[in-house]
């Protein structure tokens, strides 16, 4: 599904564009290559394989994958991903340890499980880490400059990726902003106001036009009122509208 010029969506559960357990997987087109952002859940990587190649893209161009953040719907599909098309994966520095050899019991699956969450057959997939990513670090990749940018709260390794294409400014979210200014708080280890509070104001002053987040509405213009919209939640001492709150089926 094509977004803007250098923009697609090839996965995601709620636009049923592939697997059940998918989040939102992005291509982005750069001069020398493709970037993805997020890799689903891992049942259904042949569906978003199919959805690259029929926007015209070759899977073996694809030279980097930037995960957000190690969430089961975000970083499964990463391993079956990296053996097909060779790119390098990038996951923050505090969960390259359990992507790459953490158990199910290790990354909170069995929890996910007992909670309804996911299905019992529901696998882990462990995957090599080329690259470990900390706040601030520039990812160079296809031709594109991506500044990551560190903000606790959904999760505490969970990394926003900006760049700029075409004089425009795009912040790949993950699960820590939404559209309308709803935030990513849920009930799971490491998601904690505190680290809203700490650091969601590092996305103010961004001048974000695209606002891309891992589920739910994305935006290609005015993306920066959403997030100041979530900033200025976030200094209140009530909770903000979170995640949870909205009721997608999944």
């Amino acid at each position: 599904m094509r977004i803007t010029e250098d923009i697609y969506l090839v996965g995601s559960l709620q636009l049923g564009i592939s697997g059940r357990w998918d989040s939102h997987v992005y291509l982005v087109r750069g001069p020398e290559g493709s970037v993805l952002i997020d890799a689903g859940g891992g049942t259904d990587t042949e569906k978003i394989f199919e959805n690259i190649q029929a926007e015209g893209f070759d899977p073996r161009d694809i030279k980097a994958l930037l995960l957000t953040h190690i969430h089961f719907d975000h970083s499964c599909g990463a391993a079956e991903i990296r053996k097909r098309t060779g790119c390098n994966v990038y996951i923050s520095e505090r969960t390259r340890h359990l992507l790459e050899n953490g158990t199910a019991e290790d990354a909170g699956l069995d929890k996910a499980i007992e909670k309804g969450i996911y299905p019992e057959w529901f696998r882990f997939q462990n995957c090599p880490v080329d690259h470990m990513v900390n706040d601030g670090d520039i990812v160079e990749a296809a031709g594109l400059r991506f500044t990551a940018i560190g903000v606790e709260g959904h999760s505490t390794d969970s990394i926003c990726y900006l760049v700029e294409m075409d004089g425009k400014r795009n912040l790949f979210a993950g699960d820590v902003v939404f559209y309308g200014g709803i935030i990513g708080l849920i009930d799971a280890p490491g998601s904690t106001m505190d680290g809203y509070r700490r650091d969601l104001a590092k996305l103010s002053g961004l001048n974000v036009d695209g606002l891309f987040p891992g589920h739910y509405l994305f935006t290609v213009a005015g993306g920066q009122r959403h997030i100041d919209a979530a900033i200025a939640s976030c200094e209140k001492e009530m909770v903000p509208q979170t995640v949870g709150q909205i009721g997608t089926v999944f």
